[in-house]
């Protein structure tokens, strides 16, 4: 991964601590023994956070003056920063204070709704957005189809998670995605199962008919990932 400068920490099985960075594990012996838990996916968050905060501030002033925003940015790219949940040098702007929420609450749990709310306030800040996974045709349907419904529900001016829901169901089974999979690998199917389904968000459900099942699992002959 790209290397931001950035000061972690990580926790080895003996339970000791030792530093790591955002590009890796920093170890005078290169040997991989480092165990980077829920806290070192946590910090790279909130470093996130705290870039995206300066940079919301610089476009949507909100009674900060321009020098104090360029102070804060200048300091976040300093050797050595680090950041932390309560470091702040710039106060949390209000349109990032959901966002923010969703960072807090991760502690411990997968929480989805930090990356959907992070790609929409980018969108809305003027950024774009890359949605890619290893094969690039199953979790990124799900993932595409659900941005496509909600721009179509904006595009309409709703905002009601239901019919976003309904429209990205009827994308995954009428879109584009399934004739991708069909010339990925030889069938229209989604590489999940329904125990795997019962797992995933409702943002990210495929539906039941498009699902490749458990052949994979006990023929060898279902679909790929």
């Amino acid at each position: 991964g790209a290397h931001t400068g950035s000061k972690l920490m990580s926790r080895q099985p003996n339970g000791a601590v030792q530093e790591v960075s955002a590009g890796g594990i920093v170890d005078d012996e290169d040997d991989d023994v480092g165990i980077v838990d829920a806290d070192v996916l946590i910090a790279l968050n909130f470093e996130a956070f705290h870039k995206m905060n300066a940079y919301t501030h610089a476009i949507w002033p909100e009674q900060i003056t321009l020098d104090k925003v360029q102070a804060a940015m200048r300091n976040m790219y300093l050797p050595g920063a680090t950041f932390g949940e309560e470091q702040q040098d710039l106060p949390i702007h209000p349109s990032l204070l959901t966002l923010h929420s969703h960072i807090k609450s991760s502690a411990g749990r997968m929480n989805h709704s930090i990356l959907d709310e992070a790609a929409t306030l980018v969108q809305q800040l003027g950024g774009g957005g890359l949605v890619f996974c290893k094969s690039g045709k199953d979790r990124t349907a799900m993932h595409v189809t659900y941005k496509q419904a909600q721009f179509a529900a904006r595009y309409r001016g709703q905002a009601d998670l239901d019919l976003i829901l309904e429209d990205a169901k009827l994308i995954r089974v009428w879109g584009t995605r399934l004739p991708i999979c069909q010339k990925n690998v030889g069938q229209a199917r989604y590489a999940f199962n329904s125990l795997q389904v019962q797992f995933m968000p409702d943002s990210l459900k495929p539906p039941m008919n498009t699902l490749a099942g458990f052949k994979k699992y006990f023929t060898g002959e279902g679909v790929e990932t």
